[in-house]
This record gives structure tokens, sequence and C-alpha cells, in this order.
């Protein structure tokens, strides 16, 4: 800087105007250029910690959405083995009868699945950075997710005022035993193509090799 002053003093001095002002020019494209390069490394920097960022989002979301996934798959088949014994069930049986045969029965073992990586991607703000079409699809993924949870609390409900002192309640209760697991098959069935679709997209998106 020092010596673009003296520079600039030696040619008003000397009066070289046009030559003063075509280094003006000069110091000034310079300024430019160097605000511009400044903006420029400032932005590139920024949009390596969003990719980072996003990166990191991706790997807890695929995570989330692969245990969620075991979730399901360790009860599902459960499921399928009461909805279809208690289909084949025979009520013209005594209560004891009956009591001898319902050995199978494990409660109804549904998981709570998890949304904290998803949820914590709308909170950040990281998802507004994700591809429209994986977005679309987690949102679809995690609403039917919620939807299943909800629907598992509501079927934990049949058990607390059930009566089985008697024949009639018992074949009311395990009526409602089977209707729900009926239901459980398709939301189960559902949850685990909306799971593999998912990740379907995060590798075509977002291929492991980039993933740090």
């Amino acid at each position: 800087m020092k010596l673009f002053r003296k520079i600039r003093a030696d040619m008003i001095q000397k009066k070289k105007i046009i030559n003063y002002i075509l280094y003006a020019i000069g110091e000034i494209s310079l300024i430019v250029i160097g605000i511009w390069l400044a903006l420029y490394l400032q932005n590139k920097n920024e949009d390596a910690k969003i990719q980072e960022t996003v990166q990191t989002s991706i790997r807890l979301l695929k995570d989330e959405i692969v245990t969620n996934r075991t979730k399901i798959d360790n009860v599902k088949d459960y499921h399928i083995m009461v909805r279809d014994t208690l289909q084949k069930f025979d009520f013209t049986k005594s209560e004891i009868e009956i009591s001898k045969r319902f050995g199978f029965w494990k409660g109804v073992r549904t998981p709570r699945l998890q949304d904290a990586a998803f949820q914590t991607s709308i909170q950040t703000g990281v998802s507004k950075e994700l591809n429209p079409k994986l977005l679309q699809a987690l949102n679809n993924l995690y609403t039917y997710q919620d939807s299943y949870n909800n629907f598992t609390s509501q079927s934990t409900q049949i058990f607390f005022n059930a009566d089985f002192t008697d024949k009639k309640s018992i074949e009311r209760t395990l009526t409602l035993v089977k209707m729900t697991m009926s239901d459980l098959y398709y939301y189960e069935k559902g949850l685990t193509e909306s799971f593999d679709y998912c990740l379907k997209i995060t590798d075509s998106l977002y291929p492991l090799k980039t993933l740090k």
C-alpha cells in the first residue's frame, strides 16, 4: 500500500493525469477482484459446511430407518402367526380348554418407532437442503410411522379393561386381537416397503462413497 501511495503521489506531482486515471482504474479493479475472491471463498466454505451437515444428517436418517425396520422385522412374523392362529381358533371349547390353547400369546409386542433424526433435520433446517424427492419420501414415511405408533398405542388399550372371567368376554377380546393383528399386518407391510423405498432413494442420491 505504501508503494501504491508513492506511485500515486508521483503521478500527481508530475501531472500525468491519464496515467493516474489508468492507475486508479487498475487499483479499483484489484480491490473489486479481492472482494469478489473473498466472497467466493467464503461462500465455498459455507457450502462445504452445509454439505458436511447434510452428509451427517443422511447417515443419521439411514441409521434410524434401518433401526426402525429391524424393529418391525422382529415382530411382524409374530403378528401374522397370532392373526392366523386366531382365525382357526375354536371358541366352542370351555374356558379351561381355551386357556390351555392360548400359550402362543405373548402380548401385542408392538415397538415404538423413533423419529429423532428426522425431527432434528427439520428443526435445524437441514431438511431444506435435502433432495426434494428424498424429502417427500421421508415425509410420507414418517407420517405413516406416526400413524402406526398411534395405532399401536390405542391397541394396548384393548387389554386394560378386558374381562377373562367368562367365555363371551374371552371371545370378544380375542376377536378384537385378531382384527388388530390383521391391521398390524398391513401397517407393517406398508412400513417395510416405505423403509426400503427411502433407503433406495437415499443410496441413489447420496452414494456411500460420498459419505465420510
